[in-house]
């Protein structure tokens, strides 16, 4: 059970204590996917848009894609990229007028990228749970991948990187296709 306590990080997020601890752990998750990538990735949020995730204005990442030149790096960036790698990203989220400009925006990327097929976009009216499943570790929490979720409200999150739990991630998360026609 001690190997336990290294598999697991929480991080309490409070609007005074700020959101460098949890940007730095998404870069880190989405730059492992960019060198390493998962088969399947899930991004489950009920309330989601297009935030910065790289601060790339100082070149820093450029080696990961020159054509993203220097500017701040957003989460639809990140998956087209991630796609473009060979992963299948699934993103559940609701069916909220506020989610759809992103939405729309990541579907038109990834058709003009020829890279649809491998989007599965899942809207659930009732959905509550927050987490980022990828092969290397599960991100869940209280925080929407939001500025709010970001910047201003009081999170808590875990990064788990249990074999075990991340199975049994993928799992539950793989319910939420059934009756889509994607399972």
């Amino acid at each position: 059970m001690p190997d336990e306590a290294y598999n697991l990080r929480r991080i309490f997020k409070s609007s005074s204590t700020g959101s460098a601890v949890i940007k730095e752990l998404l870069q880190l998750m989405f730059l492992s996917e960019l060198l390493a990538p998962s088969e399947q990735i899930w991004i489950v949020s009920p309330w989601i848009s297009d935030v910065p995730i790289l601060d790339n204005r100082s070149g820093s990442f450029d080696v990961m894609n020159p054509e993203w030149h220097r500017r701040e790096i957003r989460l639809s960036d990140l998956a087209l990229q991630v796609l473009t790698g060979g992963s299948r990203l699934t993103l559940v989220t609701r069916p909220d007028e506020h989610n759809l400009t992103f939405l729309d925006q990541l579907s038109e990327r990834t058709e003009e990228a020829s890279l649809q097929k491998q989007l599965t976009l899942v809207k659930r009216e009732h959905l509550h749970t927050k987490g980022i499943l990828t092969n290397a570790g599960l991100l869940l929490g209280s925080m929407n991948l939001t500025f709010h979720g970001f910047e201003l409200n009081d999170e808590v999150i875990e990064y788990d990187t249990s074999s075990q739990r991340i199975a049994e991630a993928r799992q539950s998360f793989h319910s939420y296709l059934e009756g889509t026609g994607n399972d």
